[in-house]
């Protein structure tokens, strides 16, 4: 994980990433947070579960650090 400041939340099966939706279909979301151990409640994700699911799941990786990248820049 590149910014140890950015905000990831799941809300209604959507990855946000400081607010903003990363472009995933829910099902993908999922599976990448349930192989990282997540505990099924919606809200913000802790950043240990964070950099689990992004080293575990080169899909979500690649969408949820170019838009953490995006909006930091």
């Amino acid at each position: 994980m590149n910014n140890p400041d950015a905000r990831y939340e799941v809300l209604e099966g959507k990855l946000y990433v400081n607010g903003e939706g990363v472009p995933l279909r829910k099902g993908i979301v999922y599976a990448a947070l349930a192989r990282a151990g997540w505990n099924g409640h919606e809200g913000p994700l802790p950043l240990k579960l964070v950099a689990d699911m992004l080293r575990l799941d080169r899909r979500v990786s690649l969408m949820a650090l170019a838009r953490e990248t995006q909006s930091v820049a």
